[in-house]
């Protein structure tokens, strides 16, 4: 069973939440993939590609995410 973890970022760079919430959703399967949702994020995209044990990242970028809010990224 895939793992999919939300990145918790500022649109430059990653939080160490999302490290942490990475470590524990390994334990749980192998497969786990990450999402950066933000405008700008290219960059955090591609440090979280970086991480040992990412399987994918997926990157989806907007003006209207770029506030973090949860509502933007459940539309």
């Amino acid at each position: 069973m895939a793992v999919l973890v939300v990145a918790d970022h500022d649109n430059a760079s990653l939080k160490d939440n999302t490290h942490k919430t990475l470590t524990a959703a390994l334990a749980l399967s192998q497969d786990v993939d990450i999402l950066v949702a933000g405008s700008g994020a290219k960059g955090v995209a591609d440090a979280a590609a970086k991480i040992a044990g990412v399987r994918k990242v997926l990157l989806a970028e907007s003006d209207a995410l770029g506030q973090g809010l949860a509502e933007a990224v459940e539309a």
